[in-house]
């Protein structure tokens, strides 16, 4: 279903998109959030750092977060605040390597690897006793989140209520490109350097295993993917990993209420990543197209306690969904 657009009304000192992105993410503060983390093992001898924020609800909302981020970033506490005061526990898994601590294994997360996901809800379901289990998935997070919806190899999906996703470049295949553009190229930059910082703890603990000053010498991210990433868990080029990862491929299959917020002025996403027609053929799968936000932004009035996404997310978990 396609739903009714809603007006972000900005500060108007916010007035562009870029703005709208950048200074709710670095200078908006979420005072109060202290987690109690809990490490699990996984099949192939690695561990996934989970942060948990308990009410001792029967409801469960588990959070995924974005590229290079963690439980510590704004938008993570956000949610985890306002979630706790309407009555659900919140978890927030670490993707490997994002929790303050190198993962074992040389390879760590990418955009589709949603076996992880699975091992996280595979671990709720089988340690705690919740009557309802939602999903939230944030930018990279929310593309894990769809995927994992439509891939229909999951049984844990059956446990799954509903599911929220935000800020999506659901299409890899043109949204990978654009980040290379323009403006955007402050957040790719960014990007780069950071995954450039992981490569290098990688090749202290594993020596050889890679050709490391190939990888480092990348300069961008489509070029640090297929030095990197490509081979690592073996697609075929970029152009391949960026067909497969991608949700775009497997909303049509999405049999769990979900909703897929994207704002209309989102720096990163290109027009193939508001799959419109999609959600028109959908039961299951919603589309909103708030005007203004940015990404990952959302934000009405920086010195509010809670955006309009929060408030968004606990009104359309508050109506069954």
């Amino acid at each position: 279903m396609l739903l009714n657009s809603t007006v972000i009304h900005n500060p108007k000192w916010l007035y562009t998109n870029h703005l709208q992105t950048i200074v709710p993410n670095l200078y908006r503060k979420v005072e109060g959030i202290v987690y109690e983390r809990e490490r699990i093992e996984t099949w192939d001898d690695d561990f996934i750092d989970l942060d948990w924020r308990k009410v001792e609800s029967t409801k469960l909302i588990i959070i995924s977060h974005g590229f290079e981020g963690s439980s510590d970033r704004v938008y993570a506490k956000g949610l985890a605040k306002i979630l706790n005061k309407n009555g659900y526990d919140v978890l927030i898994w670490n993707l490997r390597g994002c929790s303050g601590e190198d993962n074992r294994q040389l390879y760590s997360y990418h955009s589709g690897k949603t076996d992880d996901l699975d091992w996280v809800i595979q671990h709720v379901v089988r340690t705690q006793n919740y009557k309802e289990i939602n999903l939230i998935g944030v930018s990279l997070g929310g593309n894990l989140v769809l995927k994992y919806l439509g891939e229909e190899s999951w049984t844990s999906v059956k446990k799954i209520n509903a599911a929220v996703a935000v800020s999506v470049p659901t299409c890899y295949e043109t949204s990978f490109q654009h980040i290379l553009t323009g403006w955007n190229q402050l957040y790719e930059r960014r990007f780069t350097s950071q995954v450039k910082e992981k490569v290098k703890h990688k090749m202290e603990r594993f020596p050889g295993e890679l050709d490391y000053k190939y990888i480092l010498e990348s300069k961008n991210l489509w070029e640090f993917t297929a030095r990197y990433t490509v081979p690592l868990y073996g697609f075929k080029s970029v152009y391949d990993y960026n067909k497969k990862v991608q949700a775009s491929s497997y909303l049509k299959n999405i049999k769990t209420n979900t909703l897929l917020i994207n704002t209309d002025n989102d720096p990163l996403l290109t027009k193939e990543c508001y799959p419109i027609e999609e959600a028109k053929r959908s039961k299951y799968f919603n589309l909103e197209i708030p005007i203004n936000g940015g990404h990952v932004g959302f934000c009405e009035n920086l010195s509010e306690e809670h955006n309009w996404l929060e408030k968004r997310v606990v009104n359309y978990f508050g109506k069954g969904a």
